[in-house]
């Protein structure tokens, strides 16, 4: 059936394809310099239910972009001598209020009445309107590059600036309250030695050398462009130029992961049962436990993507993992079919049932409550830490390793099937890795290979 409802922000290019172009408001125009939110859709047929569902999709981002843009730490976009003058405009404005009394009369009677409501810095110049521009700090130097580069539309890039800014924090450098006329060495080095301290949550790896390089380009940036527009008093010496970052193989020597005991294994499912807010986690838990999957593949699922039916499997229980519109793959190799025993099917078949009930088709998540809609790589990064976080509070409370993480289930199921006996070959789907065999990569079906990976499955028991 043919859709013809008029949808606003839309322009047809002379190719033919469609632009949605949709304005920002005007504090986030005028904070970043970007008057129009902008992307040429993918769909062009304007009577079709899937250039409608991309429409809607659209209309979330405009909205999830102003949202992120206006929740941004600093709410106020506006350089410290334009907060400087607005302050002393408001405070001729105050004394003009007060008839008959001099100014120092009139500055006592204000402070008194209403002295504890005024911001702080209008405070300080009622009362010394000579006392000059706050410091320009270190976040004041992000918010000026932002809005002059114009990259406030930019969701890729202000993620990276605003990791860059909580790992400043993790150093414990507070970029709001450091004047960049105070910028040390010690400050870099900081730096340095939390990007070298990080570990990733659900993995246990630290920061790979280029991406250290990438987030410190960034602060480099920043800097800069502040030292070349803004005028200070005294030289500023950049800290994050010419960081000793380490070589790439010492940041190999990742922190060991440990393999998930059964006890512990028990203890957090039982935890997540009882204590989760989120009926789903439970499933999602279990079917990775199961599967062995990394864990924005279960958690990005599509319907499609569980056949409960193996209708093309012989009767055995399956998840593809493969790429939808929730979630992209790294490479082939991860591109694989695994079948679904034990708990983790049981789980699966319940939720799945219960999915179809509420009205879910195909097309729709499977986990609603963490699954984003894959507009660019950070929806489904951003997604997949805060699931990360989410799992670990119960893993941590349970178990005080640090080399426990999310990633240990996967240890556990390939430990599992090498006790059994499994070969390299049986280990790699579930793995996600490439088989190093040209026969394993090239010939049997895929109901062999499936019936296989069950046998070894079942035999390990997960």
């Amino acid at each position: 059936m043919a859709i013809t409802m008029k949808l606003k922000y839309l322009i047809t290019l002379k190719n033919g394809s469609i632009k949605f172009r949709r304005r920002l408001p005007v504090d986030v125009y005028r904070a970043s310099g970007k008057e129009f939110f902008e992307l040429t859709m993918k769909n062009s047929d304007t009577a079709t239910v899937a250039f409608h569902k991309e429409y809607e999709i659209l209309m979330s981002e405009w909205q999830s972009l102003v949202g992120t843009f206006r929740a941004q730490k600093s709410d106020d976009i506006r350089t410290p001598e334009e907060r400087y003058k607005d302050a002393l405009a408001q405070r001729a404005q105050l004394l003009d209020g007060v008839r008959g009394l001099s100014e120092e009369e009139a500055r006592d009677i204000i402070i008194e009445q209403i002295g504890s409501q005024l911001d702080p810095l209008l405070r300080t110049v009622l009362i010394d309107p000579n006392v000059g521009p706050p410091a320009f700090t270190l976040e004041d130097a992000r918010i000026k590059y932002v809005r002059d580069k114009g990259i406030a539309a930019n969701i890729k890039k202000m993620q990276r600036i605003d990791r860059a800014f909580e790992r400043l924090e993790a150093a414990g450098i507070k970029p709001s309250g450091l004047a960049l006329e105070a910028l040390k060495k010690a400050h870099g080095q900081a730096w340095l030695d939390a990007l070298k301290g990080y570990r990733n949550e659900q993995t246990g790896k630290p920061y790979a050398v280029d991406t250290m390089k990438r987030m410190t380009t960034d602060l480099k940036a920043i800097v800069n462009h502040a030292i070349a527009y803004v005028d200070f008093d005294k030289h500023i010496t950049n800290p994050f130029m010419k960081l000793p970052f380490p070589a790439k193989d010492q940041m190999k020597a990742v922190e060991k992961i440990d393999s998930m005991p059964d006890d512990t294994l028990s203890e957090i499912t039982t935890r997540i049962d009882q204590r989760s807010r989120i009926p789903e986690l439970s499933t999602l838990w279990r079917l990775l436990t199961v599967t062995g999957c990394r864990l924005s593949e279960v958690g990005f699922l599509q319907m499609r993507d569980v056949d409960l039916n193996g209708t093309d499997t012989g009767g055995i229980p399956v998840v593809h993992i493969r790429p939808n519109e929730f979630r992209n793959i790294k490479d082939l190799a991860t591109m694989r079919t695994l079948p679904l025993t034990g708990s983790g099917l049981e789980a699966a078949q319940t939720h799945i049932a219960l999915r179809f009930k509420e009205g879910a088709n195909n097309d729709d998540a499977v986990f609603p409550a963490y699954a984003k809609i894959r507009r660019d790589e950070n929806a489904t990064s951003s997604a997949a830490s805060a699931l990360s976080k989410t799992l670990m509070k119960h893993i941590r409370i349970v178990s005080p390793n640090n080399k426990i993480v999310v990633h240990s289930l996967r240890h556990r199921l390939l430990d599992k099937l090498r006790d059994a006996g499994a070969s390299e070959a049986v280990r790699d789907p579930f793995a996600g890795h490439s088989s190093k065999s040209t026969g394993d990569k090239t010939y049997g079906s895929v109901q062999a290979r499936v019936r296989e990976l069950h046998r070894w499955i079942e035999k390990a028991a997960p």
